[in-house]
C-alpha cells in the first residue's frame, strides 16, 4: 500500500516525565471467556548463551551471543533471525494463527466487531484452490484496463486507479502533515514504481550489477510469459520495463539524500505539479485515483517529476501499457493471489539476489501478516483481550515517564548546549506524546465490502479502502490518535511531525519486557528501545523538527555546529565497521540510528540507577551483576543470524547498522559499560575516540 516515505518514521527495527502529564492508562477491551492467562515469566538474560570463552572488553556481542549463535540454525523460510524481534514475532503469529483458524472454523468471539470481515480476509487468502482458479483470471482482467492506455491522459488515468488499488506505479502518493505546518495534512508524491529495491540497482556499472539486470530482464519475461505474453512480447516487454525504470531510477535520489527533510520538502500544489510535468494529466489522474479535489501537495523529489514529464512526452503507450501489466503482476505475486507458479517464480527471485531464504514463508504465516497489515486495528482488539496484561501498560507507562526523567536531567547539564537552545529542546520534550500499548480509539472498518471468494478481490478491496481513509486525512485537522503500527507489531517508532513515541503491545512482551525480571534486564531491553525512540526526537533528523512537530531551524548556530561536530564522530566510527564481505556499514545512512542507539543506552542507563536509587542491589543472575545485566540484556536482545545476500542488501539499503555493530558500538562509547566489566584503555571496546551526543 502507499505509505508516507521512510524519513515520517523511525522505526527500532528494519526498528522524564513530561511537563504537561500524560493522560492516564486507558483500559484494555473487556476481557472474554476465550481470554487466556499471560505466558509464564522467562529470565530476562539467557546466562547459558554466553560464550565464556570470549573477551567482554574485546568483543561484547560475541561474548552475549556467542552460545547461542554457535547452537542456532538459521530457519529455512528466513533472509534473518533475531533473538528478540523474529522469535516474538514468530510467537504472535502463531498466536494469531490459531484465534484466526478457530474463527474461520466458527468460533467466532462475539467481542469481536469486524470478526466476519477479519475471517472473510483471511479465508480467502487461505483459499489456495481458489486463486489456482481465479487468480490469472482476476489479472487479466486488470490487464485489460492497463491495455486501454492510448495518451498520456488515459495513462494518467489508469496510474491514478492503479494508485486508488495501492500499487504505486511511477511514484507514490499518500497523505502527509505539512513539514512547514504540521496541523495541516497534504497530499505527498515521493519517488517510487522500482521493482528492484534501491536506485543504485540500476545505476552501477560492476560486473553483479549487470548480471543483476539481465536476470531481471528474464525474470520479468517468464512471469509475463506465464501470465499469457506470448514469449517474444514477454521478452520486449521485460526490456521496455528495465528501460523505463531506469530512467525512473536515475532521476532519483540516493537513500542518504532523502534523510534530509529539507532537501524533500517541496510544497508545489497541483498547479505546480501541472507546470513541473505538463505531460501528465493530473485531473485525469486525481479523478481516477478519487481526490478530484486535491491540490495542497507536496513533492519529495522534483527531479523526478521532471523525468517522468520527459518520459510520458517521449514514450509510446506500448511502453507504458508494458509497465503497468508488470506492475499489476509484480504486486499481485508478491500478494500471493496468483497461481503458485508465478508467486513461485517472485519469491526466488528475490531469495536469490536478495534474501538467501530457502523456502517460501508457509501459506498461513503469509495470511495472518497479511490480515494484520491490512486489518490491523480489527485484529488488535482480539490480541490485546488475550495476550497484554491489564497491568502492562501502566508498568510500560512508568518506565518511558522514567527514560524521558533520564533526558530532562541530561539536557540541563549539557554543556555544549546554550541556554536558549536547551530552552527549546526541554519544550520539545515536555510536549512528546507517548502512545503505550494500543489505540485510545480503534479504527472503524465499516465501510470495508470483501468477497470470500476471491482473494484477489478481497486484498483489492482492503487496499483500495486503506488508500481512500489515508487520502480522506487530506485538509482535515490532523488526527494525533492514529497509529502507524498495529498492535502485536514486535517493533516500535517515533514520528516527528506529532513528536510522538509509540509502543504497540507487540514488543512489550518477553524478552523486551520480563515481569519478574531484575529492572536492570527491562531498562537494558525495553528501556533501550524507549531511549532509542526518544533519542530520534533529537537525532540529525528529528532535531530539524520544533516541539509542534515542524520543520524549523530551533538551535542557535554555534549548538548546531557543535551537535553536527558530535554526529560527524558517530559517521566516522561506523564508516570504520564492516557490513558483510568487502562492503562497509554507510554511517551516513545508518547515522540516525546509530545515535538512538547511543542515546538510547546513555538514557535506559541513566533512568535504570535514578529508578534504584534507595533500593538494596538486585540479585546477581548467572554470576553477573545488575550492571552486567543491564549491558547483557540490550546486546541478547540483538543477538543476529542473517544470509550474506540479505547482509549486502542491508548494507545498501537499511538505515540500521548490523546486530553486532548495534551492540558494540554504542557500548565502546560508553564508560558504564567499561566500569561494568573492569574493561580498560586499549580493549577494542573502549574507544579512544569516544563518542558523545546526548
Amino acid at each position: 500500500m502507499n505509505r508516507a516515505p521512510p524519513l515520517l518514521i523511525a522505526p527500532l527495527f528494519a526498528l522524564a516525565a513530561c511537563a504537561t502529564p500524560a493522560p492516564p492508562p486507558r483500559p484494555p477491551p473487556a476481557a472474554t471467556a476465550a481470554a487466556t492467562a499471560p505466558p509464564p515469566a522467562r529470565p530476562g538474560i539467557d546466562p547459558s548463551i554466553v560464550d565464556r570463552t570470549a573477551s567482554p572488553c574485546a568483543d561484547f556481542y560475541q561474548f552475549a551471543c556467542g552460545g547461542w549463535l554457535a547452537r542456532t540454525a538459521l530457519p529455512a523460510d528466513k533472509a534473518r533471525w533475531v533473538r528478540s524481534f523474529n522469535v516474538m514475532e514468530e510467537e504472535n503469529l502463531e498466536r494469531l494463527h490459531g484465534m484466526l483458524d478457530a474463527e474461520v472454523g466458527g468460533k467466532l468471539d462475539p467481542a469481536d466487531r469486524y470478526g466476519p470481515k477479519v475471517v472473510d480476509l483471511y479465508a480467502s487468502c487461505m483459499d489456495e484452490a481458489a486463486v489456482e482458479r481465479t487468480g490469472l483470471g482476476d489479472l487479466r482482467a486488470a490487464w485489460a484496463a492497463a491495455d486501454a492506455v492510448r495518451d498520456p491522459a488515459s495513462l494518467a488515468a489508469e496510474v491514478g486507479r492503479l494508485h486508488a488499488q495501492g500499487i504505486p506505479a511511477l511514484f507514490a502518493i499518500g497523505s502527509v502533515q505539512d513539514a512547514r505546518d504540521s496541523s495541516q495534512v497534504t497530499a505527498g508524491i515521493w519517488q517510487a514504481g522500482l521493482s528492484l529495491p534501491d536506485r543504485d540497482f540500476y545505476t552501477k556499472t560492476d560486473a553483479a550489477s549487470l548480471s543483476l539486470r539481465q536476470d531481471f530482464v528474464a525474470h520479468v519475461a517468464r512471469q509475463l510469459a506465464a501470465a499469457g505474453e506470448p514469449a517474444a512480447q514477454a521478452a520486449a516487454d521485460a526490456a521496455v520495463v528495465l528501460r523505463l525504470e531506469t530512467a525512473l531510477a536515475t532521476s532519483y535520489w540516493t537513500r542518504v539524500e532523502l534523510r534530509d527533510p529539507t532537501r524533500i520538502y517541496n510544497r508545489l500544489d497541483l498547479a505546480g505539479l501541472e507546470r513541473a510535468a505538463p505531460h501528465f494529466d493530473w485531473r485525469s489522474y486525481l479523478a481516477a485515483l478519487g481526490a478530484p479535489g486535491l491540490t495542497a501537495i507536496t513533492v519529495s523529489t522534483p527531479a523526478a517529476i521532471a523525468r517522468l514529464d520527459a518520459l510520458v512526452a517521449a514514450e509510446p503507450p506500448e511502453s507504458w501499457r508494458a509497465y503497468l501489466r508488470w506492475h499489476l503482476l509484480r504486486a499481485a505475486a508478491a500478494a500471493r493471489a496468483l497461481p503458485r507458479a508465478l508467486s513461485d517464480e517472485a519469491f526466488w527471485f528475490r531469495a536469490h539476489h536478495f534474501t538467501g531464504e530457502r523456502e517460501m514463508p508457509a501459506r498461513w504465516k503469509h495470511c495472518v501478516e497479511t490480515t494484520d497489515h491490512l486489518l490491523g486495528e480489527a485484529l488488535g482488539q482480539h490480541f490485546v483481550r488475550r495476550w497484554f496484561p491489564a497491568d502492562a501498560r501502566a508498568q510500560a507507562v512508568s518506565l518511558v515517564h522514567g527514560i524521558q526523567g533520564a533526558m530532562r536531567d541530561r539536557l540541563a547539564r549539557l554543556a555544549w548546549m546554550d541556554d536558549a537552545t536547551r530552552g527549546r529542546a526541554e519544550g520539545k520534550l515536555a510536549a512528546m506524546a507517548d502512545k503505550i500499548g494500543y489505540p485510545d480509539a480503534w479504527r472503524s472498518y465499516d465501510a470495508l465490502t470483501l468477497d470470500r471468494s476471491s482473494f484477489w478481490r478481497s486484498h483489492a478491496a482492503a487496499l483500495a479502502f486503506e488508500v481512500r481513509r489515508d487520502l480522506a486525512k487530506i485538509g482535515r485537522p490532523v488526527d494525533r490518535g492514529e497509529w502507524d503500527m498495529t498492535t502485536p507489531t514486535v517493533n516500535a517508532y517515533y514520528n516527528p511531525a506529532l513528536n510522538e513515541m509509540v509502543f504497540p503491545a507487540g514488543i512489550l512482551q518477553p524478552p523486551f519486557y520480563t515481569q519478574g525480571a531484575n529492572d536492570a534486564v527491562n531498562y537494558g531491553a525495553i528501556g533501550l528501545v524507549v531511549g532509542h525512540e526518544l533519542t530520534h526526537g533529537f537525532d540529525d533528523e528529528g532535531r530539524q523538527f520544533d516541539a509542534r512537530g515542524n520543520l524549523a531551524d530551533w538551535w542557535s548556530a554555534p549548538v548546531a555546529a557543535e551537535f553536527d561536530r558530535r554526529a560527524a564522530c558517530v559517521v566516522r566510527q561506523y564508516d570504520g565497521y564492516v557490513a558483510v564481505d568487502d562492503v562497509r556499514v554507510n554511517g551516513k545512512l545508518t547515522l540516525g540510528e546509530n545515535l538512538a542507539d547511543l542515546g538510547g543506552l546513555t538514557l535506559s542507563h541513566a533512568a535504570y540507577q535514578a529508578s534504584r536509587a534507595g533500593k538494596p542491589p538486585e540479585a546477581a543472575v548467572g554470576g553477573f551483576t545488575a550492571e552486567q545485566q543491564f549491558f547483557l540484556a540490550h546486546a541478547q536482545a540483538w543477538c543476529a543470524l542473517i544470509r550474506p545476500e540479505n547482509a549486502r542488501l542491508r548494507a545498501v539499503t537499511d538505515p540500521h547498522s548490523p546486530a553486532r555493530w548495534r551492540v558494540n558500538g554504542p557500548l565502546s562509547n560508553l564508560p558504564a559499560f567499561a566500569r561494568a566489566f573492569s574493561c580498560r584503555a586499549g580493549d577494542p571496546m573502549v574507544r579512544a575516540d569516544r563518542c558523545e551526543v546526548w
